[in-house]
């Protein structure tokens, strides 16, 4: 069964032509965004009559447009300007601007709230400084290490993040990916369209950092790299993606250890206790297989199905089963096999067109495929069935291999109409999850034979320069076939396909705090909740692909009215993850760094996508160094300084905007601090810096800095500013 638009489609067709609720603090984030972009020159304006939902000037909604588009193109005029917002998805129905965004009319403040938010999202990305760093690579088994600091098993964007944040803290760190080609969910799986929710998360930490990068590579070919989502979000190759990543972790590395170790896994966990000690890895290589024992400190699992969790002990959640009570039966989230495919205007290669139907390709199969999509040149995302050109701009990517510049796309990954339904049997056991994996890839062969056959798209076919032709995919591949015969003729299509599963569920631990779908809503002026001790932000909405049903669902945990009826229905935008979600009930010396935290499902339907397990993998790493540097258990640490050095790295902890200091701004970092740690709060939606703060206030806020002692008592009120600079250095020592 095809399931519903999924991702941001459904948020992009009930918007992309009027105006929706856009959430005041969203339009607030979007405005204070645009104003430090220098789109925006009078904020205040658009404050009062955007977020009250009044009416706007006609001539400066004009002068808005020209100046936005001007961020892609010049443009000389407000029709040209009008032109390419509606070229990049910023506004569908011209008609309507072309009308009122003129001298002597006005614009409703909804719909340009709508504008804004589209706009915030689509802006070309900053780059950053360029990296030289040589690409890190991978070392042999002999050649590791007999003990380190930190061992992450998964190189996915959890894992990555971990390592990159604890290497750069100082700590020794081993890397390991069970595959050959790392970035986990976002490279070797091929889902590259970052799925960003509707704010403005490029400024956070390390996926500020990879996002940069990826500008930096694409900018200088004359390469947009917002093409996901109809020209909306940030893309990039996986090939250019996992360089980018093995640069950044050779930039990390500096002059201290971070080693990387490919086709390796963790196949035993030693404790002493209830705490972990070390491990045992297998490798494989084309000289054969070997293990070994490595120490450690601190164990993260960071791999896309929680795999190392039951080696360690800890309790965990699979499905809505918990580890001592497992039901195999029960479903999780459909995962995707996808496959990069491009457009070959000089004709598709041979071994790339698929001429027969593939095995199990019926005749019911095809109907199946033809309720989601059909052939079309024209993008409606709100047409049933999906155009081709609707269904290639959905995942849209930049194409390298090409002159010019996206639109149109040309090049794009199979993640529409092929998902796939996941019980808690092959999250269990790996010969099943082996059966099933087999079984995605048989039918995203169905869908691209169907596209080039029944769409008559025979020049489009698997992209053949991602890099995925690796000695571990073709090990998976001949495996198959030796086990499928009838698989042969598609070898060659099959080397090409993304290397592992888009897994969107996997196990959890059962930590000190669960976070569940009620502290994330958004509904009916409800708010996430702020947890003082927040060491990440997420802001996708629930999206559970199947299984969404109150059988399914962890009752005690979440409830049956938390289901969302339709895509971001309970809202979408920043949310806090804290630090106890990463910390187990029991073991040490152990911490979760993808999709596996203590959460519910349904807290994991918003927290597995892309930027959010990036950043949440850069947390475990601050936490992991700072076990380290203390010669504590993570559990020990005072959240404070893991909270300090995030900060320092450039992430965002408070999950509401704060209008009126920005992210450059000297006084950002000790105000993120204090209303993050609950020791200010926001005046409305600004901190007020010059506001005062009495001696006896003083007093009060000393008492919730949970760290430090010593603290000169004021002698007079000081302004807000000044106090929170004080606060915060005496919080978190090292600032």
């Amino acid at each position: 069964m095809i399931r519903r638009l999924s991702c941001l489609a459904l948020v992009f067709a009930s918007t992309f032509a009027h105006a929706v609720g856009v959430e005041p603090e969203t339009a607030q984030h979007d405005i204070t965004a645009l104003a430090e972009q220098k789109i925006i020159g009078n904020p205040g304006y658009w404050v009062e009559h955007v977020i009250t939902g009044g009416k706007c000037d006609g001539t400066k909604v004009a002068d808005l447009l020209i100046h936005a588009a001007n961020a892609f193109k010049p443009t000389r005029n407000r029709e040209e300007a009008i032109a390419v917002m509606v070229e990049r998805h910023i506004i569908g129905m011209p008609d309507y601007w072309l009308k009122n965004a003129i001298e002597g009319k006005t614009c409703d403040g909804g719909n340009v709230a709508a504008v804004l938010d589209h706009l915030v999202t689509r802006l070309p990305v900053k780059p950053v400084k360029v990296l030289t760093a040589a690409p890190l690579e991978a070392k042999a088994t002999a050649a590791l290490n007999s003990a380190y600091d930190i061992i992450i098993a998964g190189a996915g964007t959890g894992g990555t993040g971990a390592a990159i944040q604890a290497a750069r803290m100082g700590a020794s760190v081993l890397l390991l990916d069970e595959t050959d080609y790392i970035g986990g969910q976002m490279n070797a799986a091929a889902v590259t369209s970052m799925d960003e929710g509707v704010t403005l998360v490029r400024e956070r930490g390390l996926y500020h950092e990879l996002c940069g990068q990826i500008a930096a590579h694409y900018q200088p070919l004359g390469i947009t790299s917002t093409t996901a989502y109809w020209m909306g979000h940030a893309c990039v190759e996986p090939h250019v993606g996992r360089q980018l990543l093995h640069m950044m972790l050779t930039d990390a590395k500096g002059k201290g250890t971070l080693d990387l170790a490919l086709r390796t896994q963790v196949v035993q966990v030693f404790k002493n206790g209830d705490t972990v000690t070390g491990v045992e890895i297998a490798s494989t290589s084309d000289k054969g297989s070997e293990t070994r024992k490595i120490d450690c400190h601190v164990l993260v699992d960071a791999t896309e199905w929680g795999d190392v969790i039951p080696l360690t002990g800890a309790r965990y959640r699979v499905g809505n089963c918990i580890s001592d009570a497992i039901n195999p039966k029960q479903a999780i989230q459909d995962a995707t096999w996808t496959a990069v495919v491009k457009q070959y205007p000089q004709g598709v290669p041979p071994g790339f067109l698929i001429t027969q139907p593939p095995p199990g390709y019926t005749e019911n199969v095809q109907k199946t495929f033809a309720k989601a999509l059909a052939a079309g040149d024209t993008t409606d995302m709100k047409a049933k069935p999906w155009s081709f050109a609707t269904f290639i701009g959905y995942r849209g990517m930049p194409d390298s291999s090409r002159p010019g510049d996206a639109p149109p796309i040309t090049r794009t990954h199979l993640n529409y109409g092929n998902d796939f339904p996941i019980h808690v049997a092959e999250v269990e056991d790996r010969a099943l999850r082996q059966t099933a994996c087999r079984a995605m890839r048989l039918k995203t062969l169905h869908l691209l034979y169907f596209i080039q056959n029944v769409l008559g798209k025979k020049d489009w076919a698997v992209a053949n320069d991602e890099g995925f032709d690796t000695p571990y995919n073709r090990a998976e591949i001949d495996a198959w076939l030796k086990d499928s015969p009838e698989m042969e003729p598609y070898r060659t299509m099959l080397y090409h396909f993304s290397t592992m599963a888009y897994a969107r569920e996997s196990r959890r631990i059962i930590g000190l705090h669960t976070l569940t779908a009620g502290e994330i809503d958004r509904r009916a002026g409800h708010s996430p909740t702020l947890f003082p001790n927040a060491v990440a932000l997420a802001d996708y909405p629930v999206d559970l692909h199947g299984s969404m049903i109150p059988k399914y669902l962890e009752l005690d945990l979440d409830h049956e009215s938390d289901i969302p009826h339709k895509f971001g229905e309970n809202g979408m935008g920043p949310f806090a993850v804290p630090f106890e979600c990463f910390i187990p009930e029991k073991i040490d010396g152990f911490l979760p760094a993808e999709k596996n935290l203590s959460q519910s499902r349904m807290a994991n339907g918003a927290t597995r996508l892309q930027p959010s397990t990036m950043l949440m993998g850069q947390a475990v790493g601050a936490i992991a160094a700072l076990a380290v540097q203390k010669h504590v258990q993570p559990r020990e640490l005072d959240p404070a300084p893991v909270q300090d050095a995030l900060l320092e790295a450039g992430d965002t902890l408070f999950a509401r905007s704060v209008s009126d200091v920005s992210h450059d701004s000297p006084d950002w970092k000790p105000v993120q601090f204090v209303l993050t740690r609950g020791i200010m709060q926001l005046d409305g939606r600004k901190f007020n810096p010059q506001g005062e703060i009495s001696p006896a206030q003083f007093e009060i806020m000393k008492n919730q800095v949970s760290h430090g002692r010593g603290l000169a008592p004021l002698n007079g009120p000081v302004t807000r500013i000044e106090a929170a600079r004080q606060l915060a250095k005496w919080g978190a020592p090292g600032w």
